[in-house]
């Protein structure tokens, strides 16, 4: 008469799909990192297009004919807006490089603004757009502001 071996032991839900288990498991951990390292980039893409120097120099990037004239419509902003921007009691400071998109050719909006605070407003010391043949178009209609620090001296020196 012969001995039937013992049964093998009952293998759980994991053990039985480890094949397909463990690579679901790495693919979801990487779909969670890369979506939150979109959700921090569209936060801050979201900061830095809802400023009002973006919205200013972007209004008047579309509106000046040169512009227009060098990058065609529509204009387009790109998705990698550099630079920085800071408010802290309605004072701040904005120093954006803004990708341009035309049918004609592509360009770089730079930005520098300021605000004193007390209802003063931006001030831009530099809103050029920069085509690609090195051709700069100024967007300020008044002479830039400056940004330099107020001398304590009484005669201006």
């Amino acid at each position: 008469m012969s001995i039937a071996p013992p049964p093998l032991p009952k293998r759980d839900w994991a053990q039985r799909n480890r094949l397909w288990f463990l690579p679901l498991l790495v693919v979801l951990g990487l779909s969670l990192v890369g979506g939150a390292m979109f959700g921090i980039f569209s936060m801050v893409r979201g900061q830095m297009t809802s400023h009002p120097a973006y919205v200013e120099s972007m209004a008047r990037a579309r509106a000046n004919p040169q512009v227009v004239a060098a990058l065609g419509q529509p204009i387009e902003a790109g998705w990698f807006v550099m630079g920085n921007v800071s408010t802290n009691n309605g004072r701040g400071h904005a120093f954006l490089e803004i990708p341009l998109t035309g049918p004609k050719q592509q360009a770089k909006l730079s930005v520098a603004a300021r605000n004193q605070g007390e209802g003063s407003g931006w001030e831009y010391a530099n809103m050029t757009v920069r085509l690609g043949n090195g051709e700069e178009i100024s967007l300020l209609t008044a002479p830039p502001a400056t940004f330099s620090e107020p001398s304590d001296d009484p005669d201006g020196t």
